[in-house]
């Protein structure tokens, strides 16, 4: 069975809002579902900071891989479809917002078609070969007793906010 979100869940909705003190004013920030038509500055914000800043993407170089960035990409703007990820957005005084972070969300259920991780990249497969291989180290469905459970495939926070508890403030709506 592949997850969808209940209809009893509204969507698209903003799941809390804060401020944050940042180079001496108040900035006021939503953590709210990312939409559609978020989801081109999404996709650049991880495509970016994320292969970047992330640990095994930056150890491995995955920016210098064109190939492997793209699969990236192409896993997130399909995990985006799912409307279960989340973005922290700056309200601004006029009325305009700006995208901060971002968090790609999935559900992942017991009865889902297991499916062999494929590719032909050897840098995609290096990458997330490595986090397919530590997913199957252990049933999950078994060890927490549950049919379903909320994984991601990746968060990260513009450089520029980074210090200001942005990403704590996203995984709180998680």
């Amino acid at each position: 069975m592949v997850y969808t979100r209940p209809t009893s869940v509204p969507y698209p909705n903003v799941w809390h809002r804060f401020t944050v003190r940042r180079h001496g004013t108040t900035a006021s920030l939503r953590v709210q579902d990312l939409t559609e038509d978020k989801y081109d500055a999404a996709l650049a914000l991880l495509s970016k900071h994320f292969t970047a800043d992330e640990p095994p993407c930056k150890y491995i170089g995955v920016n210098n891989y064109p190939t492997a960035v793209s699969e990236l990409e192409n896993l997130w703007r399909k995990t985006m479809k799912d409307r279960l990820s989340v973005v922290c957005v700056e309200d601004k005084d006029d009325g305009s917002s700006v995208l901060v972070g971002v968090n790609v969300l999935t559900v992942v259920c017991k009865d889902d078609k297991d499916e062999p991780f494929k590719t032909d990249d050897k840098i995609w497969a290096k990458l997330f070969g490595a986090v397919d291989l530590v997913g199957r180290s252990v049933d999950i469905f078994e060890y927490y007793g549950v049919d379903s459970y909320l994984t991601a495939y990746g968060l990260v926070v513009a450089p520029e906010w980074r210090g200001c508890h942005i990403g704590k403030e996203i995984l709180k709506a998680r």
